[in-house]
C-alpha cells in the first residue's frame, strides 16, 4: 500500500507522498515481525535494520540540523529498505520468485542514487512505480501460496524432522 501511494503521489509532486513512505515503513515492520524463517539471526538482522531505520527517520525529521536532516532521513529509509530487501531476498532465495531478486537490486539502486544526490524526479517516479508493480506481483504470488509451505528447493535449510 505504501509503495502504491508513493508511486502515485511522488510524480504528482504532492507533499503527501511522505504518507507512502510511512505506510511502507509500517508494512516492512509488520512483514518483518511475521516473517517465518528457520534461522533466527536472519529475522533479527531484518527487524533490527527496520527498527533502527524508522526512528532514524523520525530523528532526522524532528531533531537533526537542517543541513543534515535529508541525509539522516535517507539513511533511515535505507535501513528500512535493507530490512525490506532481506524479506524479499528470503522469498527470492527460498521460493525462487524473480520479483524478489529484482527488488533486491532495485532498493539499493534507488537509495544510493538519492543518498548521493544523483537522482532525478523522473528516475524516482519510475523506480517507485517499478517497486510498486514488483511488490504487487510478489504479494499475489504469496497469497496463492499455501501457508507454511516449504521451500521449493529446500535451500532454506529446513530442520530435519
Amino acid at each position: 500500500l505504501g509503495a502504491a501511494v508513493l508511486a502515485v503521489l511522488y510524480p504528482l509532486a504532492n507533499p503527501f507522498y511522505t504518507i507512502g513512505i510511512m505506510l511502507f515503513n509500517a508494512g516492512a515492520l509488520l512483514s518483518g515481525i511475521y516473517l517465518l524463517v528457520w534461522m533466527s539471526w536472519v529475522k533479527k538482522v531484518i527487524l533490527g535494520s527496520i527498527l533502527i531505520g524508522i526512528p532514524l527517520q523520525v530523528l532526522g525529521w524532528m531533531y537533526a540540523p537542517e543541513q543534515y536532516a535529508v541525509s539522516v532521513i535517507l539513511a533511515g529509509i535505507a535501513l528500512v529498505c535493507i530490512g525490506a530487501g532481506g524479506i524479499v531476498g528470503k522469498e527470492a532465495y527460498c521460493f525462487d520468485y524473480r520479483e524478489g531478486w529484482m527488488l533486491l537490486w532495485l532498493y539499493p539502486i534507488l537509495v544510493l542514487a538519492n543518498l548521493f544526490g544523483m537522482s532525478h524526479p523522473v528516475f524516482n517516479a519510475l523506480g517507485f512505480s517499478a517497486v510498486f508493480l514488483l511488490l504487487l506481483s510478489l504479494t499475489g504470488k504469496k497469497l496463492k501460496q499455501p501457508i507454511l509451505s516449504t521451500c521449493t528447493t529446500n535451500v532454506c535449510g529446513t530442520p530435519e524432522q
